[in-house]
Protein backbone atom coordinates (compact mmCIF):
# COMPACT_ATOMS: atom_id res chain seq x y z
CA UNK A 1 0.00 0.00 0.00
CA UNK A 2 1.26 3.38 -0.40
CA UNK A 3 2.56 5.81 1.97
CA UNK A 4 0.96 8.78 0.78
CA UNK A 5 -2.63 9.29 2.28
CA UNK A 6 -5.44 9.73 -0.63
CA UNK A 7 -8.06 12.22 0.41
CA UNK A 8 -11.42 11.89 -0.06
CA UNK A 9 -11.46 14.86 -2.71
CA UNK A 10 -8.46 13.69 -5.06
CA UNK A 11 -9.32 11.24 -8.03
CA UNK A 12 -7.77 8.47 -8.95
CA UNK A 13 -7.80 7.83 -12.59
CA UNK A 14 -8.99 4.29 -13.41
CA UNK A 15 -7.36 2.77 -16.73
CA UNK A 16 -10.16 0.68 -17.38
CA UNK A 17 -12.79 3.06 -17.58
CA UNK A 18 -10.38 5.22 -19.59
CA UNK A 19 -9.48 2.58 -22.10
CA UNK A 20 -13.48 1.31 -22.45
CA UNK A 21 -14.41 5.31 -23.25
CA UNK A 22 -11.16 5.39 -25.78
CA UNK A 23 -12.46 2.39 -27.54
CA UNK A 24 -15.68 3.22 -28.16
CA UNK A 25 -14.97 7.18 -29.18
CA UNK A 26 -12.41 5.40 -31.51
CA UNK A 27 -14.69 2.96 -33.19
CA UNK A 28 -17.04 5.94 -33.90
CA UNK A 29 -14.21 7.86 -35.35
CA UNK A 30 -13.74 5.09 -37.72
CA UNK A 31 -17.15 4.15 -38.45
CA UNK A 32 -17.85 7.83 -39.81
CA UNK A 33 -14.72 7.53 -42.31
CA UNK A 34 -16.04 4.59 -44.03
CA UNK A 35 -19.57 5.12 -46.03
CA UNK A 36 -21.44 2.65 -47.32
CA UNK A 37 -20.65 -0.17 -44.44
CA UNK A 38 -24.35 -2.19 -42.92
CA UNK A 39 -23.02 -2.46 -39.57
CA UNK A 40 -19.86 -1.59 -37.09
CA UNK A 41 -18.66 -3.08 -33.99
CA UNK A 42 -16.26 -3.49 -31.15
CA UNK A 43 -15.07 -7.09 -30.21
CA UNK A 44 -11.67 -8.49 -28.40
CA UNK A 45 -10.52 -11.70 -28.96
CA UNK A 46 -8.13 -14.05 -31.16
CA UNK A 47 -9.93 -13.06 -34.53
CA UNK A 48 -12.72 -11.23 -35.89
CA UNK A 49 -16.43 -12.93 -36.16
CA UNK A 50 -18.72 -11.49 -38.53
CA UNK A 51 -21.98 -10.33 -36.36
CA UNK A 52 -25.61 -9.76 -37.28
CA UNK A 53 -26.43 -6.50 -37.30
CA UNK A 54 -27.99 -4.38 -34.46
CA UNK A 55 -31.83 -3.57 -35.71
CA UNK A 56 -31.30 0.07 -35.86
CA UNK A 57 -28.59 -0.42 -38.73
CA UNK A 58 -29.41 0.93 -41.62
CA UNK A 59 -28.90 -2.19 -44.24
CA UNK A 60 -30.38 -3.48 -46.63
CA UNK A 61 -31.11 -7.20 -47.27
CA UNK A 62 -27.80 -8.23 -49.28
CA UNK A 63 -25.56 -6.10 -47.13
CA UNK A 64 -26.54 -7.68 -44.30
CA UNK A 65 -23.96 -10.18 -43.52
CA UNK A 66 -21.59 -8.65 -46.10
CA UNK A 67 -20.35 -4.73 -45.15
CA UNK A 68 -19.07 -4.94 -41.93
CA UNK A 69 -16.19 -2.94 -40.20
CA UNK A 70 -14.86 -3.76 -36.51
CA UNK A 71 -11.80 -2.60 -34.84
CA UNK A 72 -10.59 -5.82 -32.02
CA UNK A 73 -8.39 -5.62 -29.12
CA UNK A 74 -5.52 -7.59 -29.76
CA UNK A 75 -3.63 -7.15 -26.58
CA UNK A 76 -3.17 -5.12 -23.79
CA UNK A 77 0.01 -4.54 -21.60
CA UNK A 78 -0.13 -2.43 -18.49
CA UNK A 79 3.09 0.29 -18.11
CA UNK A 80 3.13 0.18 -14.18
CA UNK A 81 6.84 2.06 -14.86
CA UNK A 82 3.79 5.16 -15.16
CA UNK A 83 1.51 5.78 -13.03
CA UNK A 84 1.24 5.68 -9.04
CA UNK A 85 4.24 6.48 -7.07
CA UNK A 86 4.82 3.16 -5.51
CA UNK A 87 1.87 1.56 -7.23
CA UNK A 88 1.07 -1.96 -8.99
CA UNK A 89 -1.75 -0.03 -11.04
CA UNK A 90 -0.97 0.93 -14.34
CA UNK A 91 -2.34 4.31 -15.67
CA UNK A 92 -0.31 3.99 -19.02
CA UNK A 93 -1.90 0.98 -21.36
CA UNK A 94 -0.52 -0.13 -24.72
CA UNK A 95 -3.06 -1.35 -26.42
CA UNK A 96 -2.94 -3.20 -30.26
CA UNK A 97 -5.67 -3.02 -32.22
CA UNK A 98 -7.02 -4.10 -35.46
CA UNK A 99 -9.06 -2.46 -37.92
CA UNK A 100 -10.88 -4.21 -40.61
CA UNK A 101 -13.33 -4.16 -43.03
CA UNK A 102 -14.86 -6.25 -45.50
CA UNK A 103 -17.28 -5.87 -48.35
CA UNK A 104 -19.61 -7.57 -50.68
CA UNK A 105 -18.64 -8.53 -54.07
CA UNK A 106 -20.67 -10.35 -56.19
CA UNK A 107 -20.60 -14.07 -57.14
CA UNK A 108 -21.33 -14.82 -60.70
CA UNK A 109 -23.31 -18.04 -60.51
CA UNK A 110 -22.22 -21.66 -61.57
CA UNK A 111 -18.72 -21.55 -60.15
CA UNK A 112 -17.65 -18.62 -63.19
CA UNK A 113 -14.91 -16.06 -62.16
CA UNK A 114 -15.53 -12.53 -61.44
CA UNK A 115 -14.90 -10.36 -64.68
CA UNK A 116 -11.54 -8.18 -64.89
CA UNK A 117 -13.45 -4.98 -64.25
CA UNK A 118 -15.63 -6.59 -60.81
CA UNK A 119 -12.15 -7.44 -59.80
CA UNK A 120 -10.33 -3.75 -60.31
CA UNK A 121 -13.98 -2.45 -58.46
CA UNK A 122 -13.34 -4.19 -55.70
CA UNK A 123 -9.75 -3.39 -55.51
CA UNK A 124 -9.89 0.14 -56.03
CA UNK A 125 -13.14 0.33 -53.19
CA UNK A 126 -10.65 -1.37 -50.75
CA UNK A 127 -7.47 0.79 -51.11
CA UNK A 128 -10.05 3.69 -50.81
CA UNK A 129 -11.00 1.72 -47.59
CA UNK A 130 -7.84 1.25 -46.96
CA UNK A 131 -7.03 5.26 -47.00
CA UNK A 132 -9.79 6.36 -45.08
CA UNK A 133 -9.09 3.92 -41.70
CA UNK A 134 -5.67 5.17 -41.82
CA UNK A 135 -6.90 8.80 -41.60
CA UNK A 136 -9.55 8.14 -39.18
CA UNK A 137 -7.24 6.46 -36.83
CA UNK A 138 -4.26 8.71 -37.27
CA UNK A 139 -6.56 12.33 -37.05
CA UNK A 140 -8.72 10.43 -33.75
CA UNK A 141 -7.49 12.55 -30.94
CA UNK A 142 -8.50 9.61 -28.04
CA UNK A 143 -4.92 8.21 -27.69
CA UNK A 144 -2.06 9.61 -26.11
CA UNK A 145 0.03 8.35 -28.94
CA UNK A 146 -0.70 6.43 -32.09
CA UNK A 147 1.29 4.27 -34.66
CA UNK A 148 0.21 2.52 -37.95
CA UNK A 149 1.40 -1.20 -38.47
CA UNK A 150 0.70 -3.00 -41.79
CA UNK A 151 -2.50 -3.25 -43.99
CA UNK A 152 -2.93 -6.59 -44.99
CA UNK A 153 -5.93 -7.08 -47.66
CA UNK A 154 -7.90 -10.01 -47.87
CA UNK A 155 -10.55 -11.52 -50.42
CA UNK A 156 -11.93 -11.68 -52.83
CA UNK A 157 -12.77 -15.07 -51.46
CA UNK A 158 -16.41 -15.77 -50.44
CA UNK A 159 -17.79 -13.10 -51.95
CA UNK A 160 -16.17 -10.51 -49.84
CA UNK A 161 -13.24 -8.26 -50.17
CA UNK A 162 -11.24 -5.79 -47.56
CA UNK A 163 -8.69 -6.02 -45.17
CA UNK A 164 -6.88 -5.26 -41.39
CA UNK A 165 -5.09 -2.29 -40.30
CA UNK A 166 -2.87 -2.85 -37.53
CA UNK A 167 -2.50 -0.49 -35.03
CA UNK A 168 -0.53 0.31 -31.67
CA UNK A 169 -1.43 3.14 -28.95
CA UNK A 170 -1.40 4.43 -25.60
CA UNK A 171 -4.30 5.68 -23.30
Amino acid sequence: MSETPVTSDEVIPNPAEALQDALVEFTGCISLAVPDICSYGLTIGESYVPFDPDPDDECNEDDVACSQLWVRVTSVNPDASQGFDGGDCAVVMSVGLEVGVLRCIEVPEGGEAPTATDVLAAALQSMEDMQRIHCAAMGCEVWSSISSGEWIPSGPLGGQYGGIWTFSVEV
